[in-house]
């Protein structure tokens, strides 16, 4: 169960990724408002993610990790609430973008840069120490955590490139707690016999 609920968030971003406005104008505000409305409530999971697979690490890389996971729910949510919700709203109400909505995008994009870099922090401390931990069974979702984090820092959700970044970090995540439940399960057999 806890492998399905981990890759949720990460499969939902990347279904809404497909259906990500590439620009925002007046025909498609309506739309990016909402989905942001919609994200608001997703992005913060796929923190709640990270929170529960660095339950996995040593207690250093553990709270390094998720003082990381919650700088990532912090300064992304800012960039989802600003650019997102904000700039759908002014550019709905304006009939279209304008000059004065260029300081809330450029806020907005400074946090998000934050947030995705604390978040590919915390997905390196999960993926170590998964490789530290599991070895060869972490391998696959290391790769996939790493790889669609190092995407994610630039990419957001908009296709292709975002929504594969959400599409490996979500079988990243997967993989990675199904490699420690398998791990866990192989030592509680070990002291039973």
């Amino acid at each position: 169960m806890r492998t399905l609920l981990v890759a949720l968030p990460g499969l939902l971003l990347a279904g809404i990724g497909l259906t990500h406005p590439h620009h925002l104008d007046a025909s498609t505000a309506q739309w990016w408002r909402d989905m942001h409305i919609v994200l608001a409530a997703v992005f913060p999971l796929l923190g709640a993610a990270q929170w529960v697979l660095l339950d996995d690490s040593p207690k250093v890389v553990r709270w390094l990790g998720r003082v990381a996971t919650f700088g990532y729910v912090v300064y992304y949510g800012a960039l989802d609430a600003l650019a997102g919700i904000g700039g759908g709203a002014m550019t709905l109400a304006n009939g279209g973008r304008t000059d004065a909505d260029a300081p809330v995008f450029e806020i907005g994009n400074r946090l998000g840069t934050v947030g995705s870099w604390c978040f590919f922090a915390a997905s390196v401390g999960i993926a170590v120490c998964a490789l530290v931990k599991h070895r060869l069974k972490a391998i696959p979702g290391a790769v996939l955590l790493l790889v669609g984090s190092f995407l994610f820092l630039d990419s957001h959700i908009y296709w292709p490139e975002g929504v594969i970044a959400c599409t490996c970090i979500a079988l990243g995540m997967a993989a990675t707690s199904y490699a420690s439940a398998s791990g866990r399960s192989a030592i509680e057999a070990s002291t039973r016999a």
